[in-house]
């Protein structure tokens, strides 16, 4: 039997993998600000795009299944690769002497491996554990709220959990690399933490509304899978509820 076509899937994965390199690019600022008397240190990616991705991410789970969003996570991780393969190789060929902003160019897009490094695994921890604790969680919930009205709870317990584990691994391989102050260790992964689950907690609305039309239009609500392994690419989803 062939896996059955959704009409909005597509546009979902494109969503979140473009939102995904835009991001990882972005992400290089950083700068400090002050606010209630504390000091918080953020980078443009947290600001701009980084919640964005984990409401993707919590979208194509509650709506597709985990083993969607596995598949996703991959897609995300193979174009980043490229991209920055693509982005290295564009900064090393020749130029014309026309061409006046070669050190820009290459400030911006001549990511060191370090920061590719970091990036791509603080994304793979997060990413999985977001999945992997709202799959989780509506197999669970979904004993006892067959309607979702606590959708909610799923959607912020996982994203304090992804977005901790995402933030700590990327800017603490970022301090080991040289990317980012050791200095600014605590500080980046604290407040960049907080940030991103408060511009998550403030999104859960409009997330829950799309959660809803998706289920209706794509008539599909996925609980389980048939595994949890983040590497097994191919398996199907365990049930429909």
């Amino acid at each position: 039997m062939s896996e059955k076509k959704f009409s909005f899937l597509e546009a979902a994965i494109a969503g979140f993998v473009g939102l995904l390199i835009v991001s990882n690019i972005v992400a290089q600022k950083f700068f400090e600000t002050e606010f209630l008397g504390i000091t918080w240190s953020l980078d443009t990616g947290t600001l701009l795009l980084f919640p964005m991705l984990y409401i993707f991410g919590d979208i194509l789970v509650e709506v597709w299944g985990y083993h969607t969003a596995r598949r996703v996570i991959w897609y995300g991780f193979g174009f980043n690769i490229l991209a920055a393969a693509i982005f290295v190789t564009a900064v090393r060929m020749p130029h014309s002497q026309y061409f006046t902003h070669q050190e820009a160019f290459a400030a911006v897009l001549g990511a060191t491996p370090g920061l590719v490094f970091s990036s791509m695994a603080g994304y793979l921890v997060g990413s999985f554990a977001n999945s992997f604790i709202m799959a989780r969680m509506k197999e669970w919930m979904i004993q006892w709220d067959p309607e979702h009205r606590w959708l909610p709870l799923r959607t912020i317990a996982s994203t304090i959990a992804g977005e901790f584990l995402d933030t700590s691994v990327f800017v603490g391989a970022g301090v080991l690399f040289g990317i980012f102050p050791v200095e600014l260790l605590v500080s980046l992964v604290l407040t960049q933490w907080i940030l991103k689950t408060v511009i998550e907690v403030l999104m859960t609305p409009l997330t829950v509304l799309v959660v809803k039309k998706l289920k209706y239009y794509e008539d599909t609500d996925i609980v389980g899978t048939e595994t949890y392994n983040p590497f097994a690419f191919f398996k199907a989803q365990k049930r429909s509820a």
